[in-house]
């Protein structure tokens, strides 16, 4: 039994079991008294230990017995163990420090952003800490920006990423510009993302606002083209100019005026009918369903002077023209504004003309006479000495004679009477 022990016995005892205790243990203990100086932790071994207030590792201004009380387990390092007095002295700090070392190794092997609190500056950087360790910040670090006056940094509150970490030299170095810039190329990339998608969107509303008006213009298109009609009289504007005719557009459709159909007149050269950019009217002449070709034309189709003059004129008739143009083997004369007549060079005179222009010459008005008119075909030819051509007396009547009337000679004698031989 303990209570037949001597003394001797009893201080062997305890001197053999603070033997057993080594510095750097870690024990937990629960609190039993506190002082101005210390907190007294009762230990499993059987002894009481000791940790001082600058090993609490509590905030500065603070006391003990306003963040502990007893009966609360504090866990903290061996320290010093004294064997005479039977005394172990711990440190809540020194654990605490080897704790977060653990936290802060795994952040820097993992690249993890860690906030420290700025406590002091110099001019080459900043000191902070993090829980029970203090990190250097490289002026260079503190911003992305060039830092003038640190002084401005202290109190504060930044994260920073470990750039740095050897604890046998304590080397604890940290940077909050890595942290800005970070964020500022990761702002940046969605920035960019952002407007790489609201181009992309805008792109597709483009695209799809233009197919949406190609399909609206299409069917508009189709709509008119089927709506057309031969006859149909329509509004339109020239686009283009060629040697054979204008190209019109009336409404999205393009359509050819030939300048065969550009006035019932002979037309030398389009440009001096129409230009382009002209708004004009024009008539629908003839619409090809398979080829979606449409023909145009910019004369009067209902107004043909040939069906009009038809009505008045016959072969034999003698009218008069204007020459308008002049060629080797004849003349072409203007009867009606767009009726052209042909007067061949051996309708110009009972001689014989070995040029045209000695009988006649551009702009000459001149009587002549219809020799053939085909009006369907836009043909008539016309001669001058037809036209000149005394008429042959009429004597037929005179050719059917009665018995009872007598010879011929009777019926003529009144005729010749007054003639003198």
């Amino acid at each position: 039994m303990t209570n037949n022990l001597s003394m001797q016995e009893l201080l062997d005892q305890e001197e053999q079991a603070l033997s057993k205790i080594k510095v750097g243990e870690i024990i937990t203990g629960k609190v039993i008294k506190i002082t101005s100086d210390e907190v007294i932790l009762g230990l499993d071994y059987g002894f009481d230990g000791s940790i001082s207030i600058d090993e609490l590792n509590i905030e500065k201004g603070k006391y003990a017995d306003e963040v502990y009380k007893i009966g609360d387990e504090i866990t903290g390092v061996i320290t010093k163990v004294y064997q005479k007095d039977g005394v172990i002295k711990l440190s809540k700090l020194a654990a605490d420090k080897a704790n977060d070392f653990v936290e802060i190794e795994k952040a820097f092997e993992e690249h993890r952003i860690i906030t420290v609190n700025v406590e002091r500056s110099i001019e080459k950087g900043l000191f902070a800490n993090y829980k029970t360790h203090t990190f250097f910040i490289p002026i260079s670090h503190i911003d992305t920006k060039f830092v003038k006056n640190t002084n401005e940094y202290i109190g504060r509150n930044l994260e920073v990423y470990i750039i740095e970490l050897n604890q046998s030299k304590n080397k604890f170095v940290a940077s909050h510009r890595d942290v800005l810039q970070e964020r500022l190329d990761k702002e940046r990339e969605e920035r960019r993302a952002r407007i790489k998608a609201e181009k992309e969107a805008e792109r597709a509303r483009i695209k799809a606002d233009r197919e949406a008006e190609r399909a609206r213009i299409k069917a508009e298109k189709e709509e008119l083209f089927d709506s057309l009609e031969v006859g149909q009289k329509r509004e339109g504007k020239v686009t283009k100019i060629m040697t054979y005719g204008a190209f019109v557009d009336i409404g999205g459709l393009e359509g050819l005026a030939h300048i065969n159909n550009l006035s019932w007149k002979r037309v030398e050269s389009v440009e001096d009918v129409l230009q382009e950019g002209q708004d004009v009217e024009v008539y629908v002449l003839d619409v090809d369903r398979e080829t979606r070709r449409i023909a145009l034309a910019l004369k009067d189709i209902n107004n043909d002077p040939w069906n009009l003059i038809s009505k008045e004129l016959e072969e034999g008739d003698i009218i008069t023209g204007k020459v308008v143009r002049i060629i080797e083997k004849g003349a072409f004369v203007e009867i009606r504004e767009g009726v052209d007549a042909y007067l061949p060079i051996s309708e110009l005179s009972d001689d014989r003309v070995v040029k045209v222009t000695n009988v006649v010459n551009v702009d000459d008005e001149i009587k002549v006479k219809v020799l053939n008119f085909k009006p369907k075909d836009k043909r008539m030819l016309v001669s001058i000495k037809e036209a000149n051509r005394e008429p042959e007396e009429d004597i037929s009547e005179y050719m059917e004679v009665e018995e009872s009337l007598g010879t011929l000679g009777d019926l003529l004698k009144d005729k010749f009477k007054d003639l003198e031989l």
